[in-house]
């Protein structure tokens, strides 16, 4: 083949593996050489006003009470979320990290996310900042002032 024609078939191949014509999900690859397609993908969740996503060590509930724009999108996302104990408790004073991280792509963002406390166990999390398509895994990581540290992951498919 020569090499025009190599060229030409390696950028039809890559218009086909990077975009969908059905309007669903861009498929994304992650990094080993096999495309995800966030619409089928076990990992992800389906976003819907207080989704939960309990702590690794079952000692906390994450709640996500809202997104703007809802679903996460790219670009800059703003969540309202809600911290309880194991017992419903809403947790006032939680000092998190929170880390938007692509695991497909191994990498975050640039722009490092804030936690603000509203005072009454609900927290605003802000810029949100999900630049491209893909999946990404929001992390809150608690540095209590006693303690070990604990965490929790939402996934989300962000679609471009």
């Amino acid at each position: 083949m020569n090499p025009k024609a190599m060229v030409s078939l390696a950028c039809a191949i890559s218009l086909v593996a990077c975009g969908s014509s059905t309007g669903g999900p861009t498929p994304v690859d992650g990094g080993s050489g096999t495309v995800i397609d966030c619409s089928t993908d076990p990992r992800v969740s389906q976003y819907a006003p207080n989704l939960s996503v309990n702590s690794a060590s079952g000692a906390l509930d994450f709640i996500l009470l809202s997104s703007t724009p809802a679903p996460p999108a790219a670009e800059n996302n703003v969540w309202s979320i809600r911290i309880t104990n194991d017992a419903g408790v809403s947790q006032p004073d939680v000092t998190a990290t929170v880390l938007p991280f692509m695991p497909d792509m191994g990498h975050g963002t640039s722009i490092v996310p804030s936690m603000t406390s509203n005072g009454d166990g609900t927290y605003a999390v802000q810029p949100l900042y999900l630049f491209m398509a893909g999946i990404w895994s929001i992390t809150f990581t608690t540095t209590p002032a006693s303690g070990p540290s604990d965490s929790a992951a939402f996934f989300f498919c962000v679609e471009g």
